[in-house]
């Protein structure tokens, strides 16, 4: 097999824009997600009862996003390593590593994944209680931008050819294909 892209997005974009990107992703989605919701539901009083519950969704959000990358490698039972490395307000920072080269199909279940999964429930939990729409936005807008250097990732996996196969290096992502 020979590698036929490698993917290293500090290199590539470079991390001060990749954040960039992504703090004006979950001001535009916040934007696009609460004003037509907000619309829906006209007569709904916006509640603030809720701050706790909103405070530990806000903190939940980074691990829970990480966990659902690995949630089809999981239900594949393929091989990957997943490590919590420090932790940030008593929350652990996860990473997670492969340790096998994976097809291109599993790698973009596992990339798709937290964006489906999180933002679906956000907007079901807006329609289910209207009054809380500002914290469900607020939430499923900052797991947009945390989705951000994944839909880049993305991008480039569905650019590769069929049947390629993707390998995670030290600095990224290489995507690999038959001679």
């Amino acid at each position: 097999m020979t590698c036929w892209r490698t993917i290293n997005l500090a290199k590539d974009y470079g991390f001060h824009r990749i954040v960039l990107i992504s703090i004006i992703t979950m001001f535009f989605t916040f934007v696009l997600i609460y004003i037509p919701l907000n619309l829906m539901h006209p007569k709904a009083h916006l509640k603030e009862d809720g701050i706790l519950f909103f405070l530990i969704g806000l903190l939940i959000v980074f691990p829970v996003h990480k966990l659902l990358h690995g949630l089809p490698l999981f239900i594949l039972r393929k091989k990957f390593k997943l490590t919590a490395s420090s932790y940030i307000l008593f929350m652990p920072v996860l990473t997670i590593r492969l340790k096998q080269t994976l097809s291109k199909s599993i790698i973009i279940m596992a990339l798709i994944m937290p964006f489906l999964l999180i933002t679906s429930l956000m907007l079901i939990g807006s329609f289910m209680f209207p009054g809380y729409i500002h914290y469900f936005s607020i939430i499923a807008a900052i797991n947009l931008g945390l989705c951000v250097p994944d839909l880049i990732c993305l991008r480039h996996v569905l650019q590769a050819p069929k049947t390629s196969q993707i390998e995670e290096v030290d600095d990224g992502y290489s995507i690999l294909v038959n001679n």
